[in-house]
């Protein structure tokens, strides 16, 4: 069995989550998918062993855009439907809302911030975001997200709602438990999601920081792209480390269930 890493943009790869991932190739060989560029999506999968589904600048709010997402799309809703365990970063976590019969909206305003997590009540118990520590802050970069979970979705991690969380006001669902706050992490069934970045180390901020595109994204967030890069800087040593628990979680538990 091997384990497979759909990716969708060369500027938002593994990153950090990389070494975790070799770190363990003995027992789960894992491959990137690059699937906008046509690489084949498996039709079978008694051999995947898990997917991980990254990020990326396109929009998931309307599939029909890009030729590649309806399979992609397809593909999400089969692994879960036969319990192949998926984590979804960012875009990837968008792709899941989709297939599960969530909804993508674009926020009022982008978001690109540290922000801090409080796990919800169904964390404590859950084998992937049940050691993500509780109050950590982690990087929020994302022009889109999912506005309403999916309906079979446990809420695992949010932040505060509204002005409290950024000025964008995001949209994203409740957590029930926790009054005035947003989920940002998710689960349902097989599939984790998590509406952030784990996987961004200080190097990889500071390219996206200097990258135009996404520097626009910033400014029309209200976001200093130099300040924002230096506190990446300084935030590194344990941004990582919350980010590479969580993979090594993931392929630890679920994988390593699923791969035998």
């Amino acid at each position: 069995m091997e384990l497979l890493v759909l990716q969708h943009d060369p500027d938002a790869g593994l990153a950090g989550f990389e070494p975790v991932l070799d770190a363990r190739a003995a027992a789960t060989p894992w491959r990137r998918v690059d699937v906008p560029a046509g690489a084949p999506l498996p039709t079978d999968l008694d051999q995947v062993a898990g997917l991980i589904v990254m990020g990326g600048r396109v929009s998931a709010t309307d599939p029909t855009v890009h030729a590649w997402m309806p399979a992609e799309l397809d593909l999400l809703r089969r692994a879960v439907a036969t319990d192949v365990p998926v984590l979804g970063v960012c875009l990837g976590a968008q792709l899941l809302g989709a297939a599960h019969g969530g909804e993508v909206t674009r926020r009022a305003l982008p978001r690109g911030a540290y922000l801090a997590t409080t796990r919800t009540a169904a964390a404590a118990g859950d084998p992937v975001l049940g050691g993500w520590p509780e109050g950590a802050a982690t990087l929020f970069i994302h022009e889109d997200e999912v506005s309403r979970l999916p309906d079979d979705s446990v809420p695992l991690l949010a932040v505060a709602a509204g002005p409290a969380g950024d000025a964008g006001g995001g949209t994203a669902g409740p957590a029930a438990d926790v009054p005035g706050r947003e989920v940002v992490a998710w689960r349902s069934g097989s599939a984790w999601a998590v509406q952030f970045h784990p996987e961004v180390d200080g190097a990889t901020l500071a390219a996206w920081t200097a990258d135009p595109q996404l520097g626009a994204l910033l400014t029309r967030a209200g976001v200093d792209a130099d300040a924002l890069a230096a506190e990446g800087r300084v935030r590194n040593r344990f941004a990582l480390a919350h980010g590479r628990a969580l993979v090594g979680r993931f392929l630890d538990g679920p994988v390593r269930a699923r791969a035998g």
